[in-house]
């Protein structure tokens, strides 16, 4: 279902607090419909449903419009025409800004969607692009916009699942595969681009180098490329 051989879609840190758990599922399963690289969606929406496992196509409608009212998506749409008439076709565009990286692992994890929501929004509140949160639970609920009880709950889940491990340092998503550490491998990214292109590092940054990406920049591209090639491995 998504669609490439890259397993690791970007995942805007700003759905924390925005979204509750069942919808940051969702926005991590449209990702996973989306192009690694533009993160563009062309995905209709009742394979979406199926893919995000219920049956309620309603559902998924009035949440991604929410995700548009939130401007975590854009949804453009263009006429169709079928056998049957005219039909709007739409296309979702997701924000990235402040990106974590997640792999498709969690998806085929044999836990609850929203358990899978929780770990989304838990990897979105690391610190600096680090698999650790340094929040306490009643901060952590509060950045979350969920309830203490819920906090709590999923995090002892979480616990007992091995997908966590908590200490006096903070909460540690425990699976670098399934949630990527990108700090290091983001400035990797961001050096080679500068180099090449004989830019001030101390001006230049990961949101930059991916806009030179969508802008065609035949350095960026290839520097994004082999990135996420790496990244796959």
């Amino acid at each position: 279902m998504t669609g490439t051989e890259l397993s690791y879609r970007r995942i805007t840190e700003t759905i924390a607090g925005k979204l509750d758990l069942l919808e940051a599922y969702l926005f991590y399963c449209l990702a996973l419909c989306s192009d690694c690289y533009t993160m563009v969606s062309n995905v209709k929406q009742e394979p979406l449903t199926e893919f995000y496992g219920i049956k309620k196509e309603e559902q998924v409608r009035q949440w991604l419009h929410k995700f548009e009212d939130l401007n975590l998506i854009q949804i453009d749409k263009h006429p169709i025409k079928g056998k049957y008439g005219s039909f709007d076709r739409c296309r979702y565009i997701l924000n990235t800004e402040h990106y974590v990286l997640i792999s498709n692992k969690l998806y085929n994890e044999p836990i609850s969607r929203q358990l899978k929501g929780f770990l989304v929004l838990l990897k979105c509140k690391c610190l600096n692009g680090t698999n650790t949160c340094q929040y306490t639970q009643s901060e952590l609920a509060k950045e979350l916009n969920i309830s203490p009880s819920s906090v709590s709950r999923y995090l002892k889940q979480a616990e007992d699942g091995g997908y966590i491990k908590r200490d006096d340092k903070g909460i540690h998503l425990k699976d670098r595969k399934m949630f990527i550490v990108t700090s290091e491998s983001t400035f990797a990214l961001v050096k080679a681009i500068a180099k090449r292109k004989d830019i001030d590092i101390n001006k230049f940054d990961g949101k930059k180098a991916f806009e030179l990406y969508d802008s065609g920049d035949e350095i960026a591209i290839e520097e994004v490329n082999k990135f996420f090639t790496y990244m796959a491995i």
